[in-house]
């Protein structure tokens, strides 16, 4: 009788099971929605601060970039730009960026940055047009005949199509600091600097480092 009594009181309430099972649910159910919410977080973090995807729209980059490829962007050249980093993360004359339209325009645009004089240039830069060291850092830029010529020298492009170098444009602007010279590599058709004058550095949004398609183009820009 007395082993028939103890098994009887180790045989569990069903109503305690389930409260247990309901527990363990709701635990699970807890720990997924933490996840999915650092998760949802680390993915904001990144794609408003460190990197971001774009497909490319138009042909003003053709010949380096075509329309549909896609690729992504590196924002902490922007969003550090006070701060010390890496050199090689700097946006520098020759990079790719993306950046916003001025005023009513909000579209945004892939260009390559021809000329540029940062805000925080401390330096001085000799100036073109008079020759003489300037206490206001600046750069002259002149387009004439689809050439670049920044302080009256003549800047190498070879990342242009040869059938794209004839033009009959004349352009010519003065750099002060916080402003880029940018221009399509697609010269005959692209609406650039030489249409809405050099952007301000507040509008970068960041340069372009990969393209990830097509696949047949996969690599660093």
């Amino acid at each position: 009788m007395g082993d028939e009594v103890e098994a009887k009181q180790d045989i569990q309430n069903p109503q305690d099971v389930s409260e247990k099972n309901d527990d363990n649910v709701i635990r699970e159910l807890f720990s997924f929605v933490k996840i999915l919410i650092i998760f949802v977080f680390i993915v904001w973090i990144l794609h408003s601060f460190v990197i971001e995807g774009y497909e490319v729209w138009g042909p003003s980059m053709k010949g380096t970039l075509n329309e549909g490829d896609r690729i992504l962007v590196f924002k902490l050249p922007c969003v550090l730009k006070h701060f010390p980093m890496p050199e090689s993360w700097r946006i520098h004359e020759g990079d790719i960026i993306v950046f916003e339209g001025k005023g009513e325009d909000n579209r945004r645009y892939i260009k390559r940055v021809i000329a540029m004089v940062p805000s925080n240039t401390s330096e001085k830069i000799v100036s073109a047009s008079e020759n003489i060291s300037q206490n206001i850092p600046q750069k002259k830029v002149e387009f004439s005949k689809n050439r670049v010529y920044v302080n009256n020298n003549l800047k190498e492009e070879p990342y242009l199509v040869q059938e794209y170098k004839e033009s009959n444009e004349e352009d010519m602007v003065l750099l002060h600091p916080g402003e880029y010279y940018v221009l399509g590599d697609n010269r005959r058709i692209s609406k650039d600097s030489r249409f809405f004058g050099p952007i301000k550095e507040e509008q970068i949004i960041g340069k372009a480092v990969f393209r990830f398609w097509p696949l047949n183009k996969i690599g660093w820009l």
